[in-house]
This record gives structure tokens, C-alpha cells and sequence, in this order.
């Protein structure tokens, strides 16, 4: 038999030879879970190919894989599987110390324990680094958070044990129905609640509206399978009316859960702030405003304005399914349990003229946002802007320690290379009785634009013949997108709270939001723009015109 060519042995080599750069990256560290003495701190090895070789060290200890051992999906290395599973519910590939026979264990020498605030691990293969990890540095651990190694950085996201990573897809839904609080809220959120036939799943910051609750008990009294998730700790606490609302629907026979912090573990997010529901596994109701009277308020009656779409879609239906199913499962849910709060009052405000009936357009392209998932697609959609930015928001706040918010500043930048910049905020006194909170953001930009730095303008609404406040997350961007969505523009709702909207694609929906829009901006709602160059309210400044030109006329009349 002849010898074989050298390149055929090339050839062969490169088959049978595992390739570094196709080997294996710790891409995620969690070095400070929530069990006693960290029982339940992992990290993830990703890749393909065999292990032998393949060492994590931590200087004092160092971990491996027994001999054999392959894998082409990413495999967890937990302390304690025991720990591990109490924590999150599932069990890990490998386990440093034996507590469970049917989890593997790794291969260890030394004492092999991450550090919570500071320390490092290395990647080793055939006793050469591939990869050094150090904290802080790469990141800042904090207790319970998970960092993830992605497109070549560290926490791209910040991310806590037990929340999900739902990636960005969009669908083209058979029909959207738009409408708005108030004048066509209820009718549509509430029809949707009625034909509803066998299954609901409502995922809602509160709850106090007493009519819809009627209808959604009437749901579970037909034999619909209701379910409804609320956040159990909102900002001053859940409210007796809210307590009397699920009294009724648990009584109804609604499948009620909070989601809610203890001392041993925080919740995965800082608030449920979500307001959507799926109703029989097709319609998805997207809105800003909370199951309220002044959110949804009865037809024909005063409310906040805000935004809400209906959308029939199987696909989109099953994504935001899959979205609950992940809240639901996590470790902070609870059952409801009933107090003898009493079911409140039915509630309304005066009656208005109804100017923006429902409207429904067909073949829409619908991109589901989720915080904090996939929240990157709003300032993504600002930063890709080419002509026009409408931005209508109960506030925007700076971030912590008085950093500057992101967002905002990428609406500025818009403006700066000439993009169209429209900018309505609230005017409650909640809004604007601080430092840096809405009334200087509308003065800053009004004052940047005519300082001709940027091409945009800012107005406050205040209560008006029909809105009692802006309660809108919403935005259009170049006539073609809009934003409907619970997000709003601080720090914490996209980075740690669970949030939901969507981006619907299309022109018919950008011009329907555009026309209420410009209605507010007209005045017609109740507004007042802030144009004082130093950022003084107007209002303020009236009235001190006011008291001097009193004390001139007294002291005239003195003479």
C-alpha cells in the first residue's frame, strides 16, 4: 500500500483534531445566588466539541469534565445541584459537590467558590488561558444577578435569576384594532373580555375597574379558564379597591396570582408593570393604561389618554402566551389571598364629545416589546429614525445618581441632524414639582431649539374638557411606526421591570395615533408650552406679573 499525499493527511488531521477556536466560552456567571453559602452559584460553558482538556480554575481550586465527556449545547456547572434547583427551579448539568445522585458530577480539586463582589476564573485548555473572567472588571456582581457574556461583551442587559430571554420576532397579524383612552377604550377592551369562549389570561399592574371586572367574571362564569396575574407591590401599596376587585374574581372563580418580594429572594423584577391580555389564543390587547376607571374609562366619559391595540394573531397571541407562562412560573408567584375589602363602587367622570372611535387595519406587520428583554428595540427604532419623531409620555426621568437618560438624549441627537422632534410630556404636579423632571426636560429642549441646536419641540398637557392626565408610552416614528407599549421612560422600566407593548409597522396606524396626537398638541385636550429660555414655568411667571402690578396700583393709590 502507497503512502497518502500530505494534504490528504492535512486533511485528516483537521477532522480528527478538535479546533481552540472552535472550542468552548464561559458565557454566563452567576457567583452570588440567593441560597445559604451560595450553594446555588453556576457558569455556563458554551460550545462544541470534546472536554478533555477543558479546565475552569479560580486560583484555588479548578474544575473539569470527566474523561469522554462532549457537549454541542451549553452546560451548567452549579456548586450544588441541591441549591441550584431550590433557586431556579431546574436542575444543572454538572454539580461541584455531590448532593444529587442523577446530577453528574464535575471533576474538582481544591476548593473551587466564586467570590460574590471580587474575584476572577480562567478558561484553560491543555493548561493554556482561552479566557480570563474577572469581577469587578468585566462586570459588578450583586447579589442575585446573573451576567451573561454576548456579541463579545459583558451584561449587554442586566439580567436577575429567574427572568426569561424572549428574542425579538416579529408577525404579520390578520388585523389591528387601534383606540384610545378615553374615547374608545372601553368598548373595545371590554368586547374582547365578552366574546371571549375559552381561555384568558390577563397580566396587569392594577386592577380596580369594577365593570370589567363584571365582565371578566362573567368570562369565568360561562367556563372560560381566566387567569390573572397582578404585581402584588405597587407603588403605596395595593389599594382596597383593587383588594375588593380580586375578592370578587376569586370568588367568581378567576385563577388569581400576585408577584411579590420576600426577605430571602426580591422578586425577578423590581414591578409587574405589564397591561396586556390574550383572549382564546388569537386576540392580544396591547395598551398603556391599567385596568382603572380613569385608564378604561366607561364610554363617553373623561380618562387619561393612552393608547391600545387589538390584535388578532395565533403567532403574536403565542409569543406574549409564552411571556406569561415564564411570569407565572417563577418563584415570587402567589396565589391571591382574599381580605374583606368590599368590590368598589362603579366610578365615572364627566362626559365628553368621543373625537377617536376605534379603527381596524388589515395585514400588519406587529413587533412585541418586552422589558427587559427586548427594550433595545425602542431606542434601536429612535436611533434608525430618518424623518420624524412623535413622542407622547407620562414623563421622562433622569437616571440614578443624576446620569442622564439615554433615551432621551438619542431623541436630541435626533433632532440635532435635523429629524422632525415632537415632545409632549404630563403636566400633573407630580410630574413637575421636582429639580429635573418634566417641566425643565420641555423647557431644555425648547430652549436647544431655539438656540437652533436641534429641530424640536416640547409641551406640557394638563388636564383638560377630556383628559385628566397623559398616562401614553407612546411614540411614531417616520409616519410608519408606532409605539404602543406600558414603557416608560426612566431607568428601571426597561432595565428591571417587566413591561409589555409592541411596534406595529404600518402607515394607516402611524396617521390614526398621528391625528390624536396633533389633536393634544393642539390644545384641544389641555396643554401649555414651556418656551422661557432659563426654563421658568410661565404660569409661575404670570402670576408674579400678577402681584407686582397689585403692588404698583396699591402704592399708587397710597400716593
Amino acid at each position: 500500500m502507497g503512502s497518502w499525499p500530505a494534504a490528504a493527511v492535512l486533511v485528516l488531521l483537521c477532522l480528527v483534531i478538535p479546533s481552540v477556536s472552535a472550542g468552548f466560552l464561559i458565557t454566563e456567571i452567576c457567583p452570588d445566588g440567593y441560597a445559604k453559602g451560595d450553594g446555588d452559584e453556576y457558569f455556563v460553558l458554551s460550545g462544541t466539541g470534546g472536554l478533555d482538556g477543558w479546565v475552569v480554575t479560580d486560583g484555588e481550586g479548578s474544575v473539569r469534565f470527566p474523561a469522554g465527556t462532549s457537549s454541542s449545547d451549553p452546560l451548567i456547572v452549579a456548586r450544588e445541584a441541591a441549591a441550584y434547583y431550590e433557586t431556579h427551579g431546574a436542575y444543572p448539568d454538572y454539580e461541584v459537590l455531590s448532593t444529587f445522585d442523577f446530577v453528574p458530577d464535575a471533576v474538582s480539586t481544591g476548593r473551587f467558590q466564586m467570590a460574590n463582589t471580587k474575584d476572577d476564573v480562567t478558561l484553560l485548555f491543555l493548561d493554556k488561558p482561552v479566557q480570563s473572567v474577572a469581577w469587578p472588571g468585566d462586570f459588578s456582581s450583586k447579589n442575585g444577578m446573573i451576567h451573561v457574556f454576548s456579541n463579545g461583551i459583558w451584561d449587554e442587559r442586566v439580567m436577575r435569576i429567574g427572568q426569561s430571554s424572549v428574542l425579538p420576532r416579529t408577525f404579520v397579524a390578520d388585523s389591528v384594532t387601534l383606540f384610545v383612552s378615553p374615547d374608545s377604550s372601553f368598548e373595545v377592551v371590554n368586547g374582547v373580555i365578552t366574546d371571549t369562549q375559552s381561555e384568558m389570561f390577563i397580566s396587569m399592574y392594577e386592577f380596580t375597574h369594577p365593570e370589567l371586572a363584571e365582565s371578566v367574571a362573567d368570562a369565568a362564569f360561562r367556563g372560560v379558564n381566566v387567569t390573572l396575574l397582578v404585581e402584588g407591590g405597587p407603588v403605596g401599596g395595593m389599594s382596597s379597591e383593587e383588594k375588593g376587585v380580586l375578592n370578587y374574581l376569586v370568588n367568581s372563580g378567576v385563577s388569581v396570582y400576585t408577584i411579590e418580594s420576600t426577605d430571602a429572594k426580591p422578586a425577578r423584577y423590581r414591578y409587574l408593570h405589564t397591561k396586556y391580555f390574550v383572549s382564546d389564543d388569537f386576540v392580544t390587547i396591547v395598551l398603556s393604561e391599567n385596568f382603572k376607571p380613569t385608564g378604561i374609562p366607561l364610554p363617553g366619559t373623561r380618562g387619561n389618554r393612552g393608547w391600545g391595540a387589538a390584535v388578532y394573531s395565533a403567532d403574536v397571541a403565542k409569543y406574549f402566551g409564552s411571556v406569561f407562562s415564564a411570569d407565572l412560573g417563577g418563584y415570587d408567584i402567589y396565589p391571591y389571598v382574599p381580605t374583606s375589602d368590599p368590590f368598589p363602587a362603579s366610578w365615572s367622570d364627566e362626559e365628553i364629545v368621543v373625537h377617536f372611535p376605534a379603527r381596524t387595519i388589515e395585514n400588519v406587520l406587529v413587533t412585541p416589546v418586552i422589558s427587559p428583554d427586548t427594550s433595545h428595540l425602542i431606542p434601536d427604532l429612535i436611533h434608525d429614525s430618518r424623518e420624524k419623531i412623535v413622542l407622547q409620555q407620562a414623563y421622562i426621568s433622569p437616571y440614578p445618581n443624576g446620569a442622564r437618560n439615554i433615551w432621551l438624549d438619542l431623541v436630541l441627537d435626533a433632532g440635532g441632524r435635523g429629524i422632525v422632534v415632537q415632545v409632549m410630556l404630563d403636566g400633573m404636579y407630580y410630574n413637575t414639582d421636582a429639580e429635573s423632571d418634566n417641566d425643565e426636560i420641555v423647557a431644555q429642549i425648547n430652549r436647544l431649539s431655539q438656540n437652533d441646536a436641534i429641530s424640536a419641540e416640547a409641551r406640557l398637557m394638563f388636564p383638560g374638557k377630556s383628559i385628566t392626565k397623559l398616562h401614553n408610552k407612546g411614540m411614531i416614528v417616520d409616519m410608519k411606526y408606532v409605539l404602543v407599549s406600558s414603557v416608560n421612560w426612566n431607568y428601571n422600566s426597561p432595565n428591571n421591570n417587566r413591561e409589555s407593548g409592541i411596534i406595529i409597522e404600518n402607515e394607516d396606524a402611524a396617521r390614526y395615533f398621528s391625528d390624536v396626537f396633533e389633536f393634544d398638541w393642539g390644545g384641544v385636550s389641555g396643554e401649555f408650552q414651556i418656551n422661557a429660555p432659563g426654563g421658568v414655568d410661565l404660569r409661575y411667571a404670570v402670576v408674579v406679573l400678577i402681584i407686582v402690578l397689585l403692588f404698583v396700583i396699591w402704592r399708587l393709590k397710597r400716593k
